[in-house]
């Protein structure tokens, strides 16, 4: 089965996001990180998924959306490594 890399940096905004939503509805926040962490074995086994990104100083990028919110990837080897998950509304060429 391929594999799913989380990077520090996505670890961190799984956790933000989570205690983004929990404030209001914690049991959302664990169905929401569930959708999210499915959505990234599910684009494990399909790398081609998503759109091709450039301009991030990252080769072979590619994001996929999920809700309000953009999953940043890149193919590796076995899987894919997951770089950013970040609200789409954010100014992208900032993070």
């Amino acid at each position: 089965m391929p594999s799913v890399i989380y990077s520090p940096a996505a670890e961190e905004d799984l956790l933000e996001i989570a205690a983004f939503i929990a404030r209001d509805k914690p049991e959302a926040a664990r169905r929401w990180l569930r959708t999210i962490r499915e959505k990234c074995s599910l684009i494990a086994t399909q790398p081609e998924l998503g759109e091709s990104r450039s301009g991030f100083g990252v080769a072979g990028c590619r994001s996929f959306s999920v809700g309000n919110y953009v999953i940043f990837f890149r193919p590796v080897d076995d899987g894919v490594e997951i770089s950013r998950v970040v609200h789409g509304h954010r100014d992208l060429r900032r993070i």
